[in-house]
């Protein structure tokens, strides 16, 4: 019995991890191509930073599954 609850336990805490770690990758990709955007020449920063995704994680999420 003790070794069902621990495998609930596992399941339950890996779905609640896993959401965490998709939006922090997210993030972390967002924010790979704003500092990318800055290495650029300064005339093109602008430019390269207004083609960067700016959708939350929340937006991007319904988005991707087509829930509007």
């Amino acid at each position: 019995m003790k070794n069902l609850y621990f495998f609930f336990y596992l399941t339950i805490t890996s779905l609640l991890g896993s959401a965490c770690t998709t939006e922090a990758w997210y993030e972390g990709v967002k924010r790979s191509a704003e500092n990318n955007c800055r290495k650029q020449p300064s005339s093109a920063v602008d430019e390269c930073l207004s083609r960067v995704n700016k959708q939350t994680y929340q937006e991007y999420e319904k988005e991707r599954t087509g829930n509007k």
